[in-house]
């Protein structure tokens, strides 16, 4: 597919674009982590569906779309929660989580990802957010880079429960 950057249109996602949210977010993760389409997908789906249902219209999940010929081509998200402030410019606890920057890939490396994190960055400052986090990926982290984003200053760990 031959795309032309002029002619992409770029929007913020809304719930009637539930579905393709979830579709992007389950191809995201099944190229990550080579995993196929299965019984555990279709409770992924289930629950994602629930998650957007819930988080987009209360503004805890922000997602912008690009668009071509009437077909979405990359989506972007933002979880935005909070926690307790601290000192440091988190006075508010209002964090920004960005996540499934995915662009399929015939349309990669045309500057799409780079506009989508971009407009959730516009929007993590509308909403006076001070700070945006992430995972990279290896295909990614240039991107993230560039935009500013930097390695933690604190080793953060994790502790998976089961």
């Amino acid at each position: 597919m031959e795309i032309e950057n002029d002619r992409i249109n770029y929007r913020r996602a809304n719930v009637g674009d539930i579905g393709i949210l979830v579709d992007f977010r389950v191809r995201f993760l099944n190229e990550l982590y080579n995993h196929p389409e299965d019984d555990e997908t279709e409770i992924l789906r289930k629950a994602l569906r629930e998650y957007f249902s819930e988080a987009i219209p209360s503004n805890d999940f922000i997602a912008w779309l690009a668009e071509y010929n009437g077909k979405i081509i990359g989506t972007s998200g933002m979880v935005v929660w909070q926690m307790p402030a601290r000192y440091g410019g988190l006075e508010s606890g209002k964090l920004g989580y960005i996540l499934n920057l995915y662009i399929i890939p015939e349309a990669r490396r045309k500057g799409i990802c780079t506009r989508l994190l971009n407009e959730l960055i516009e929007e993590a400052k509308s909403l006076g957010l001070t700070y945006l986090h992430l995972h990279a990926s290896e295909e990614g982290i240039n991107i993230y880079r560039k935009a500013g984003f930097a390695e933690p200053d604190q080793i953060e760990l994790k502790l998976r429960l089961e």
